[in-house]
């Protein structure tokens, strides 16, 4: 009778054995767009913990940025393959959630008691939709300014300022400078811009310094015919065509190349900078306003409505959110400043030890939680087709074809009609 009941013990425990280890066993399924560098560190990763955890992941790159990952994604749905975790995304996920394609997360964030508090509080309320919390970020990529040092020397300028929000550092001011900063051959030919090239990732950061905005945080108001709107899209026309300090493109090159003294660049941009023959430093984003602000875009990572394997999904986001080394590796590959608070320390030596010299990431972190504006109408379901709409507007007043107020006018019915056939 003993050795019966030793026998299905055995037997009981090979089948739960066998239970665990087909779940282990199967892959997390993780799409992310990402370049050769990125790749290798989200591998590394993914590979610490597996072997922490023990569960696999099988990453699938995408091209085409964040349209072409999506439409993997949604191809992937429909075939009945679903995967179980999309990176990298940003505000744009208000549109998949909006069509229940996304998890909401508060139950497991509940569940496993979770310490929100560890993370930038505005990075994690971006990322939040009609009171749910669809993804955990693992930082945000930032549109951050930067000053060439030998340029300043040069012109005898004082460096701007490292804190945000000094009374002399207006948008005024920086025209100013820039024009100081500008130089010109014998022949009238600029072979020095004061800024190197529109400092923006595209239209949709432009107003948040000027305190404007493109849409209430309903999704169903075009904000953009906004005077602040306006002003915002009229500066670029005005630096290239009537101040001549800044050029119709090519912001990162000019800089890197010294062709420029002051750039808007994003964190994702950093390595380019750091690879270049100059020496650079950190400088806030200029006043127009009271207070000044900026566009952010916290980044991170949901989990699918259709994922087969929701344990595995779940232990995957928790680890680059909340484990130290994950967190940092990962934030620093994808141009990002970590969400996780006991990183900023560690990214501020970082991007200091790798610059090899004294420069201030305390800017770029300042903005990101305290002075950031959240993008939020890239959360519309018109998101896409808006953008083509806006992109061209925005070259006309580049181009100096339309004036900003002409541009924006002409689309703004059109865009007023797309938030309202689609909003939640």
């Amino acid at each position: 009778m003993k050795k019966c009941f030793v026998v299905l013990v055995v037997a009981v425990l090979a089948v739960l054995m066998s239970f665990s280890v087909a779940w282990a066993a199967k892959p997390v399924q993780y799409v992310v767009h990402a370049n050769n560098l990125q790749l290798s560190v989200y591998k590394e990763v993914v590979d610490e913990f597996t072997a922490a955890t023990g569960i696999p992941v099988e990453i699938i790159t995408t091209t085409g940025g964040q349209k072409g990952k999506w439409e993997k994604v949604l191809t992937l749905i429909a075939g009945g393959v679903s995967p179980d975790v999309v990176g990298g995304v940003s505000t744009e996920f208000g549109e998949f959630a909006i069509k229940g394609i996304l998890l909401p997360l508060d139950e497991l964030i509940k569940k496993d008691n979770v310490n929100m508090s560890r993370l930038i509080p505005p990075v994690v309320q971006a990322l939040q939709f009609q009171g749910r919390q669809y993804l955990l970020p693992y930082g945000a990529s930032v549109l951050t300014w930067v000053y060439n040092i030998h340029h300043f020397d040069r012109a005898g300028l004082a460096y701007p300022p490292k804190q945000w929000n000094t009374a002399d550092w207006t948008y005024d001011n920086l025209v100013q400078t820039a024009k100081k900063l500008t130089v010109k051959n014998s022949e009238g030919a600029i072979t020095q811009y004061g800024i190197s090239g529109p400092f923006m990732d595209s239209w949709i950061t432009l107003p948040y310094p000027w305190g404007g905005r493109w849409v209430t945080d309903d999704l169903r108001t075009f904000l953009g015919t906004s005077e602040e709107a306006i002003a915002s899209v009229q500066a670029f026309q005005d630096l290239i065509h009537q101040h001549q300090v800044m050029p119709t493109g090519n912001a990162v090159g000019n800089f890197t190349s010294g062709k420029a003294a002051m750039a808007g660049v994003g964190t994702w941009n950093l390595l380019s900078l750091i690879d270049s023959n100059e020496d650079w430093d950190f400088m806030p984003w200029f006043r127009v306003k009271e207070t000044a602000q900026a566009a952010i875009n916290p980044i991170g990572y949901c989990i699918l409505n259709t994922s087969t394997n929701l344990e595995g999904a779940w232990e995957l986001v928790k680890w680059i959110t909340w484990n130290k080394k994950a967190n940092l590796d990962y934030s620093i590959a994808a141009g990002a400043i970590p969400a996780l608070l006991d990183n900023l320390p560690e990214w501020r030596s970082h991007w200091q030890k790798t610059t090899g010299r004294p420069v201030t990431p305390d800017v770029a972190i300042q903005q990101a939680a305290s002075h950031g504006a959240i993008i939020q109408i890239r959360k519309s379901p018109a998101f896409w087709t808006i953008n083509d709409i806006m992109t061209a507007a925005v070259n006309d007043v580049i181009q100096n074809r339309k004036s900003a107020r002409t541009a924006i006018m002409e689309v703004a019915g059109v865009i007023q009609e797309l938030l309202e056939q689609t909003a939640p």
